[in-house]
């Protein structure tokens, strides 16, 4: 899955991440496995027939604006990395 930015909302996000954006458990764990390896590719969208697509993929992406719509644009941490993920989103997600 390669990042893409077709069929953004009216709003310009995806609807996928308005979705999962009341699910932090949801945003947290895609976060949290979908991370870049060594070589830039993504470690959760490596099977057995390829080496992965290249980092950020679909799913992360969608995840970092779930994160974004979830804590508001004021409110998000410095870029996290692999194991700081434990942001609490707010009672209002």
């Amino acid at each position: 899955m390669q990042s893409t930015h077709d069929n953004l909302g009216d709003d310009g996000t995806n609807p996928l991440a308005s979705v999962i954006s009341g699910m932090p458990e949801v945003w947290h764990r895609l976060l949290e496995e979908h991370v870049p390896d060594n070589y830039g590719r993504c470690l959760a969208c490596r099977n057995a027939s390829t080496a992965g697509v290249p980092w950020p993929c679909t799913l992360q992406v969608i995840a970092a604006d779930a994160r974004a719509i979830c804590l508001g644009a004021g409110e998000l941490p410095p870029e996290r990395g692999a194991d700081d993920a434990s942001a609490q989103c707010p009672a209002s997600c």
